[in-house]
């Protein structure tokens, strides 16, 4: 099985994912994924000791993350529209 790299599309990624093909996907290191399925913060299925990650349920919780993260913001947060660059307001009040 060929390891895949950053770059991969999608559509190569295969639906059960290793911790190494997980974190390839998600752009983390082996480490940070592992801290985040001991933390319960990761949708995971263990067989045995080995740690398997559904790729359809790892996009799913990814878009209801962000979704989350929307919710939460605070009132009169500005998002940014598609294709335009988020922007911050640092200024001290």
């Amino acid at each position: 099985m060929n390891k895949p790299s950053p770059n991969q599309p999608a559509a190569d990624v295969p639906e059960i994912m290793t911790i190494g093909q997980v974190a390839v996907y998600l752009q983390l290191n082996k480490q940070v994924v592992y801290r985040h399925v001991r933390k319960g913060n990761i949708p995971v299925s263990r067989i045995g000791a080995t740690l398997r990650f559904k790729k359809s349920i790892i996009d799913r919780w990814l878009a209801d993350s962000a979704l989350s993260s929307l919710r939460s913001a605070p009132p009169g947060a500005r998002t940014a529209s598609p294709g335009e660059p988020s922007t911050f307001d640092l200024s001290v009040d």
